[in-house]
């Protein structure tokens, strides 16, 4: 049987209803969609921009409109060079390749002024990558860009300061190797890390990187005395001065050897501080008194 005309115009009615019902709840969504990528945009730590195939600006947000010292409106339809041309020959470098390869480019560090500073040269980090419409047409490419000066100042001044230390460093390892009194540094308190210069190893009769600490790892070839009394290995100087933060001045002590031989030695030591007064080890020193021989 036929159905109703009235009857079918209701079904088609109903159906066209539920249809627009279906795309008015997919416009909510795409538009929620797009203010949540809106805000993302604007309130994104990093300056963004999004530029057509000419290089010319169709979206800034806010802070990289600040960096550049002009206002958002300012930049739509400009390019780069129109407005701060300071960057912009590294900064369209990177457009180029980017439109060329369509592959992005990722944290490309350069220095350039803004017409916010122009006397003020920073350093910036700038990730730019291409975009695309759904037949993946290239319609331009979007940048972020972070100024990074301070790190970049800060991380080459650890490296400056590394490089002294280095220096440093070796320049003391060659004044200890050359000196001729006996020397020797305890890295912590329990003296089981010291090291020793080329002194100290000839007279204590040491290996290469073997150490003289008694209460470091190893045994040493030799034992210590206070005149006929063995010294325990905590109460030297060196263990004494790590522990504590005991000083010792002009002590006179003894090594005794395998072989029978005694080296007669006096002995400063004195605790290593941290930069809030800790101890955190010990230097000590003696020279060869001949005493006996």
């Amino acid at each position: 049987m036929l159905m109703p005309v009235g009857l079918l115009a209701a079904i088609l009615l109903a159906r066209q209803q539920q249809h627009l019902a279906a795309l008015a709840g997919e416009a909510r969504e795409l538009r929620r969609t797009v203010l949540h990528l809106e805000s993302l945009f604007e309130q994104a730590p990093l300056g963004m921009a999004v530029f057509d195939t000419d290089g010319r600006f169709l979206r800034i947000n806010s802070l990289l409109a600040d960096i550049n010292g002009l206002t958002p409106g300012d930049h739509i339809g400009k390019t780069l060079r129109d407005l701060v041309p300071g960057v912009a020959d590294a900064s369209e470098a990177a457009f180029h390749q980017v439109m060329q390869s369509r592959q992005p480019v990722v944290g490309m560090v350069f220095d350039g002024a803004t017409e916010a500073n122009p006397g003020d040269k920073r350093t910036w980090r700038l990730s730019v990558h291409p975009v695309f419409d759904r037949s993946q047409k290239l319609l331009g490419v979007s940048a972020s860009v972070e100024d990074i000066t301070e790190r970049h100042r800060l991380t080459a001044a650890l490296r400056d300061s590394e490089q002294r230390e280095r220096r440093r460093a070796a320049e003391l390892e060659s004044v200890m190797d050359t000196a001729p009194v006996a020397i020797f540094i305890a890295h912590d308190r329990e003296c089981r890390h010291v090291t020793a210069n080329a002194t100290c190893r000839r007279l204590l009769r040491l290996a290469p990187g073997e150490s003289p600490s008694m209460t470091g790892p190893g045994i040493r070839p030799y034992d210590v005395y206070d005149g006929e009394d063995a010294v325990a290995p905590e109460h030297l100087p060196l263990q004494r001065a790590a522990a504590s933060g005991e000083e010792t001045w002009g002590r006179e002590l003894v090594a005794r050897f395998a072989d029978g031989d005694r080296l007669h030695v006096t002995m400063n030591a004195v605790p290593l501080r941290d930069e809030r007064g800790r101890v955190m080890g010990a230097v000590a020193a003696f020279i060869d008194t001949g005493a006996g021989r």
